[in-house]
């Protein structure tokens, strides 16, 4: 049998006769190689393929990026210090970069081991943007050593290694990130996150309707109640509606019932009305059934001879009245007086 090998000359001639030679130093299998090169050139064309089908909003992604910028959590780990020659070196952090691109859309980035030999280790650095088919590369050696003040040491422990790994590529993917973002989007993230740690910046105006809708779920009132209050989808809402919502809510808070602001067509809960009317109808036949024993006693002390004929007259009237669910006509409109919005 054949093997398609491409195998380089030993110091000693040929391999000898038996051995394979895919077990040579050197050995390629070239067909495995066309494989991969055909695989990775397929799946390339198909992520830019699919990244001219859904071409980036940049207005979107900027208001993404901005809304991103005012939480707190995110302004904190927005920057860097570290010291050098003296001073310091500050600019924009590796979790702000990633942030960036995260709102940029069809944009990938990260690092890859090409090799690991004794003592240090070969790294390829990209980002890439599929939209514009813009690819940066960029190849670093990490030493397997970790600098202490009595010199290097060197490092044993494979997990150190991948650590020292992460942490020298992440600031050269930082690096290559930012310098492809536009710069203008990078510059308005950083001043963004500069007034969210002085307290110039409010939460995010998404942030703030989920906290309402949960405040307003506490009475029942459900988003789409708001949202048939509003007009429209709580995603489009302004800030003056927000501010009237806590009129609302205020209002509510103090004692007014909610049905004043919402009407009873957007609750969900208008079902079990079915219920409450069987609940009134047997209350209504227990106070039919109650009704008939009052004149039987009453009667016996105005007029004794009418003891035996009284009561069959008023014995026959003692069936209807247990049919007497007269209340149920009056019974529609006394849900919508009665029973709440929510």
């Amino acid at each position: 049998m054949s093997q398609d090998l491409v195998t380089t000359q030993q110091p000693g001639g040929l391999a000898p006769f038996g051995q394979p030679k895919s077990n040579l130093p050197g050995a390629v299998n070239a067909g495995a190689v066309s494989i991969e090169q055909e695989r990775a050139i397929a799946e390339a064309r198909g992520q830019m393929q699919l990244a001219k089908m859904f071409p980036r909003d940049v207005n979107a992604a900027y208001a993404e990026l901005m809304d991103a910028c005012k939480l707190p959590a995110m302004a904190a780990v927005a920057f860097y210090s570290v010291p050098r020659a003296g001073g310091k070196v500050t600019g924009p952090s590796i979790r702000l970069a990633e942030e960036i691109a995260r709102c940029y859309g069809n944009f990938e980035y990260g690092h890859r081991e090409l090799s690991r030999s004794a003592g240090k280790s070969e790294v390829e650095v990209y980002a890439w943007d599929k939209e514009k088919n813009n690819r940066r590369i960029r190849q670093v050696t990490v030493e397997h050593v970790i600098d202490t003040r009595d010199g290097p040491k060197k490092m044993r422990d494979g997990k150190e290694i991948d650590d020292k790994i992460a942490n020298v590529a992440s600031k050269q993917v930082r690096g290559l990130v930012l310098s492809m973002m536009p710069k203008w989007m990078v510059e308005s993230a950083v001043e963004e996150c500069r007034k969210t740690l002085s307290g110039e910046n409010s939460e995010p105006i998404g942030v703030r309707v989920r906290k309402m809708t949960q405040a307003f779920a506490k009475f029942g009132v459900t988003p789409e109640h708001l949202e048939k209050y509003l007009g429209h989808g709580l995603d489009q809402i302004l800030s003056d509606e927000l501010v009237d919502l806590m009129g609302v809510f205020n209002a509510i808070k103090e004692g007014t019932p909610p049905s004043e602001f919402f009407t009873a067509e957007a609750a969900p809960e208008a079902a079990p009305a079915p219920a409450a009317e069987a609940i009134k109808a047997a209350s209504a036949k227990g106070r039919a059934a109650a009704k008939p024993q009052q004149p039987v006693e009453s009667q016996p002390e105005s007029k004794p001879a009418q003891k035996e004929s009284n009561p069959v007259k008023e014995a026959a009237p003692a069936t209807p009245v247990a049919q007497e669910p007269a209340p149920a006509q009056q019974e529609p409109e006394a849900p919508t007086d009665d029973v709440d919005v929510f």
